[in-house]
């Protein structure tokens, strides 16, 4: 990555800094902490001769959060962050958690904030900070973050759901702690005397076809059904690659009557959401986050059925990673992140979030379905994978949907130009 020009950076740095918002949980701290004992009242005073050690500085932790996130939020969500952040503050006397707030999109996002202060200022960066999954493996492979491997077992821990892990990895290292997961699901309005858990052949006998947004080239859907049976989008040297055979079966059902043609039409998730609530005779693939913040009542979310009988899903994560200059406060920040990743914490904080926990013992029993499709869900490609294969099937699904390809030809198409 080229470096900006020093004036430039500065700009961008101040624009950053200027943006986020400051909540430092160390306001009930003094500048300076002194531990007190709880025994100090009963203690008998120290000799006067001898000599009193120094009192210790303490040493700022720097903590980035996404504004979704935001403990000084006046939410239940905001609440349960902020008691637990100053928790872990009276536990550390020593640190004073210095929390800085940054917008998810745009300018000031938190990938690019990261990006501008590590050129510009690398001594502000966080110790501690937030990612997505698609930031966090970007940050990684520009070399601003550090590998948890060494300071961190937690990943060794059974109580995890089979994607967490993978999404915390970055060729083959371990970059940080998933927290608040996202899975794509199925949403539908239930028949009565339906199964709970549909099949392609249910949806079909109830005349409910799958709608989705077909002409987005993140093609979520088409991943999610392309590698249910196990298909792989990599090569034997690791490149993205497509099988004709796997393309032309995803392409065929695209093509049959369990799909609406109106996918054709619609670009993103927004727009598939206002397609789902005025036809209420489909079925259409969404983000848990999604639903559980806007599905109306009468709709439910299931695993994603697929063609051959079993059942598909997509994880994504929010996740902390380490991106501070100082080595000395990595192991607090680590510390941190496996507080603010406590099962029992998690169950409060990502059901106020409408997020998912990623640790089995977090999830509510009761909500079945929701542990089903964190069983299910595999981790979401990679960034490269996205970038050159989501075209490929956004392009070929477009042409058999609306200019009605046949699949084959569409497959032997796609494969070709992808070459």
């Amino acid at each position: 990555m080229k470096k900006l020009p020093r004036l430039a950076s500065s700009f961008l740095l101040f624009t950053f800094l200027a943006a986020c918002t400051s909540f430092p949980i160390s306001t009930s701290q003094p500048a300076t902490p002194t531990p007190i004992s709880e025994n100090a009242a009963t203690e008998t005073a120290p000799n006067t001769s001898e000599e009193t050690p120094a009192e210790t500085e303490s040493q700022i932790l720097r903590v980035w959060l996404p504004s979704e996130f935001d403990p000084a939020a006046e939410t239940d969500a905001g609440e349960i962050l902020r008691t637990r952040l100053e928790t872990f503050q009276k536990r550390r006397p020593d640190l004073i958690l210095e929390v800085r707030i940054k917008a998810v999109d745009g300018q000031a996002s938190l990938l690019n904030a990261l990006l501008t202060t590590q050129d510009a200022a690398p001594s502000a960066m966080p110790d501690l900070v937030a990612l997505t999954r698609p930031d966090l493996e970007r940050a990684a492979l520009e070399g601003i973050l550090h590998p948890i491997d060494g300071l961190s077992t937690l990943l060794d821990d059974p109580d995890w759901f089979p994607y967490a892990r993978p999404l915390a990895h970055i060729q083959n290292s371990a970059y940080g702690l998933p927290f608040a997961a996202n899975l794509l699901g199925l949403a539908y309005r239930p028949i009565e005397g339906a199964p709970s858990l549909p099949s392609i052949a249910s949806l079909l006998e109830e005349e409910t076809q799958i709608l989705f947004p077909a002409d987005d080239p993140q093609a979520h859907l088409s991943f999610c059904l392309y590698t249910a049976s196990g298909t792989l989008l990599r090569n034997e040297q690791g490149l993205p690659s497509l099988s004709e055979e796997e393309l032309t079966s995803l392409l065929t059902f695209y093509q049959s009557e369990n799909i609406s043609p109106n996918s054709a039409d619609l670009q993103d998730q927004e727009a598939l959401w206002e397609a789902f609530n005025t036809q209420p005779e489909t079925a259409s693939p969404f983000w848990t986050s999604d639903f559980m913040d806007k599905m109306p009542a009468d709709a439910q979310i299931t695993l994603i059925p697929t063609p051959n009988g079993a059942s598909c899903s997509l994880a994504t994560a929010w996740i902390w990673a380490l991106a501070g200059s100082s080595p000395d406060l990595q192991p607090a920040a680590v510390e941190l992140a496996e507080y603010l990743s406590d099962s029992e914490f998690l169950a409060a904080w990502t059901a106020a979030t409408g997020t998912l926990p990623p640790r089995p013992t977090a999830l509510d029993e009761s909500k079945t379905t929701l542990h089903e499709l964190s069983l299910v869900a595999q981790p979401i490609p990679s960034n490269d994978i996205m970038e050159s294969l989501g075209e490929i099937f956004r392009a070929a699904t477009i042409s058999v949907l609306r200019e009605q390809v046949e699949a084959s030809a569409a497959a032997q198409e796609a494969i070709t130009n992808f070459q």
